[in-house]
């Protein structure tokens, strides 16, 4: 009896941990996160990464205002964390003016800070002055015109939120609303509406301060030739003061979600979407469960519809914390995946916020109904988290007719390297006539590919080797690959997939003789 009763509090003790454990590892997993994400580990190390800055003692210009001064700086890797100067504060273009006056004179390197989502110290340099831009925000609606003016500061929900209320909509954005619209136009992003794809030809005229502090108008056909560096041009050749962009009509759409498989997805791609009209929004999504992995393919399609009543207001996102911890159960192997995908599959389309034509106009089919600012309207809070890990962005471009070839040797490399992928959508990207450093080449598909890393040497050189093997893929399958993340490519490797980049370089020096504005990327490939 005593033994039996022993046994019994065994296996109740080992229950009741279980379940502690299980408690506190789904609360971990859930919780948003209580405060900024511990970023002192760096990869990779560099002798000079995190020396302090000498401050200036007795500045020889007019007085800035710093939001701070020395200490450091990262970005969304959180792997980047680096010296500087100091950050200036800046609410109007006279403080523009006057930062770039102070670093002239003190032989300060100058770049361009929003949200800092890029991943390779693409906002900052080692004893840099930063100009943060985020209250430099305002935004002028001509409703007339369809045509939105922003200072470079605002962020994209901030326009959403305006135009919504106006009937309008962002005609082309990254599917994330936090970027600032400089950084945005800075990396040319691209987002779900395939026509345009990118945020280049929605672009009608911009206004850019050169390192001399002189103001330039700029457009496809004023100062023409300035205009295609500085949209993609990653802060190189000028601060964008604001910009002109086309917004067009916010409307309500039929979602459809289909799955197949991923060697089908091109020709349903150009038999279905490209040069319909009709389908406004699309994206697909390859599967990371175990069973089908990078061969399953879900195809979001969202088609205009005939709708006569009133188009519902944005409202909040919902679930967060569900998703939060569905995400971060993925991160640990197999059975987080399986769970996700089937999650996704089965269980989202009852959970999607959306109308159904009964609820819209008292109809019995029950399709999924959805305006155009409420798919595209986007934080993705559910990312943040309090683990001790980070995630990191890629992006690859390849021609339509190549997509399996790439996905072929996408799953060698990861399954060989045994990188954590999260996540893989599929984009669409139309040849790009516009910049002088053009990622797409031609119509294109791109991959935003999804890594997570643990704050340890072995993760992220395991990303690192990955990130050369993928460029790698991608070059032999006729495509390229997207430069504002990690520096983890070879200038070789630089030079094929952008043949353009030493007339990128040598036209920096004609637009910044003084060598003013700087990044560790140009640091890195340009000088």
């Amino acid at each position: 009896m005593r033994r039996n009763r022993s046994v019994l509090c065994s296996v109740v003790l080992v229950v009741a941990s279980f379940l502690v454990i299980s408690a506190r590892k789904i609360y971990e997993y859930a919780a948003a996160p209580d405060r900024e994400k511990d970023s002192d580990f760096v990869f990779p190390q560099t002798a000079d990464q995190e020396k302090p800055t000498i401050l200036i003692s007795e500045p020889k210009a007019p007085p800035i205002s710093f939001k701070q001064l020395g200490g450091f700086t990262n970005d969304a890797s959180h792997l980047n964390k680096t010296a500087v100067y100091g950050v200036a504060k800046i609410g109007s273009e006279d403080d523009i003016r006057k930062a770039l006056q102070f670093a002239r004179e003190n032989n300060l390197k100058v770049t361009c800070a929003g949200q800092q989502h890029s991943m390779g110290g693409q906002t900052f340099t080692h004893g840099g002055l930063i100009l943060d831009l985020t209250d430099f925000n305002r935004i002028k609606l001509d409703k007339e015109h369809k045509s939105a003016n922003l200072q470079s500061g605002a962020r994209w929900w901030q326009l959403q939120q305006l135009l919504d209320k106006e009937g309008l909509s962002v005609k082309s954005m990254q599917s994330i609303n936090i970027f600032s619209v400089g950084g945005s136009l800075s990396v040319n992003g691209h987002g779900i509406d395939p026509m345009p794809g990118q945020i280049a030809p929605t672009v009608r005229a911009m206004r850019i301060m050169l390192s001399d502090g002189s103001v330039v108008k700029a457009s496809p056909t004023e100062n023409a030739d300035l205009f295609r560096h500085v949209v993609g041009g990653y802060g190189l050749f000028g601060v964008i003061l604001d910009v002109d962009l086309e917004v067009v009509d916010n409307e309500m759409y039929t979602r459809l979600v289909l799955y197949m498989d991923y060697k089908d997805y091109p020709h349903y791609y150009l038999a279905n979407v490209e040069n319909n009209s009709n389908i406004r929004l699309v994206f697909g999504r390859l599967s990371v469960s175990p069973g089908s992995f990078l061969r399953e393919t879900a195809v979001h399609v969202y088609s205009k519809t005939q709708f006569d009543g009133s188009l519902p207001p944005l409202s909040p996102g919902r679930y967060e914390a569900t998703d939060r911890f569905v995400i971060n159960f993925s991160k640990t192997g197999g059975p987080g995946r399986w769970l996700r995908w089937t999650l996704e599959k089965y269980a989202e389309p009852y959970l999607h916020h959306c109308l159904t034509r009964n609820q819209a106009m008292n109809q019995k089919d029950p399709v999924c109904l959805v305006s155009r600012n409420e798919e595209m309207y986007d934080d993705m809070a559910y990312l943040k988290n309090r683990l001790r890990d980070t995630d990191i962005l890629q992006e690859y471009f390849v021609p339509y007719d190549r997509m399996p070839e790439f996905v072929d040797g996408l799953r060698n490399v990861v399954q060989r390297n045994k990188a954590n992928l999260l996540n893989v959508t599929i984009r669409t990207v139309h040849k790009d006539k516009v910049t002088a450093l053009p990622y797409a080449k031609e119509d294109m598909f791109a991959f935003v590919l999804y890594f997570n890393v643990r704050f340890n040497d072995k993760d992220n050189g395991i990303l690192k080797k990955t990130t050369a093997d993928l460029i790698d893929v991608a070059e032999r399958a006729g495509g390229t690959y997207y430069l504002p993340y990690q520096l983890f490519y070879s200038k070789e490797q630089l030079r094929k997939s952008y043949p353009e980049v030493d007339d990128f370089f040598a036209a920096k020096k004609k637009y910044d003789p003084i060598g003013l504005f700087s990044n560790k990327f140009h640091e890195t490939y340009g000088m």
